[in-house]
C-alpha cells in the first residue's frame, strides 16, 4: 500500500515539474516573440457627466494611455488621436448616462472593455491596448 502511494506521489511530482518546464519554455518563446518595442500614446483626460435617477449629480474624469507597437500603426494612431478621443468621450458618456450611477462605484472592467472595442473599431485592428490609469468621480 505504501509503495503504491509513493509511486503515485512520485508520478505526480514528475508530472508537475514537466508541466512547469513546458510553461516556462512557452513563456520564454512568447517573450522572444515580442521584440517589437511598445510605445504609449497619452490621451488627454476627459470628463463626462454622472447621473443619479436621471439627473446630473457629478462628473467622472478619465485618464488613459494607448499601448501600441512602434511603426505604421503607431503613426496612424497618433494621427487620428482626436477621433479616438471623441470615440472615448461618446462611449464614456453613453455608459455614464445608461449604466453608471454617481452613488455606486464605477465598473472599470466594463469601462475598459467598452473603450477597447471603440479603439479596435476606430483603428481598424486589434494591435492597440487601452490602459486606464485613473478614474475620478466627483459628486455634487
Amino acid at each position: 500500500m505504501t509503495r503504491h502511494l509513493n509511486r503515485i506521489f512520485l508520478m505526480g511530482i514528475i508530472f508537475i515539474t514537466s508541466q512547469s518546464f513546458i510553461m516556462a519554455q512557452s513563456h520564454a518563446e512568447e517573450k522572444n516573440a515580442e521584440t517589437v518595442p511598445q510605445l504609449y500614446i497619452n490621451v488627454p483626460p476627459f470628463a463626462v457627466t454622472m447621473y443619479h435617477k436621471g439627473r446630473p449629480k457629478g462628473n467622472m474624469t478619465i485618464t488613459l494611455l494607448i499601448q501600441i507597437a512602434e511603426g505604421e500603426q503607431h503613426a496612424k494612431a497618433t494621427r487620428i488621436l482626436p477621433r479616438l478621443s471623441n470615440a472615448y468621450l461618446m462611449e464614456a458618456n453613453r455608459l455614464s448616462h445608461d449604466y453608471f450611477d454617481v452613488t455606486r462605484p464605477v465598473n472599470i472592467g466594463i469601462l475598459g472593455d467598452t473603450l477597447q472595442i471603440a479603439t479596435n473599431r476606430t483603428l481598424g485592428h486589434k494591435e492597440a491596448r487601452v490602459l486606464i490609469s485613473d478614474v475620478v468621480v466627483n459628486k455634487r
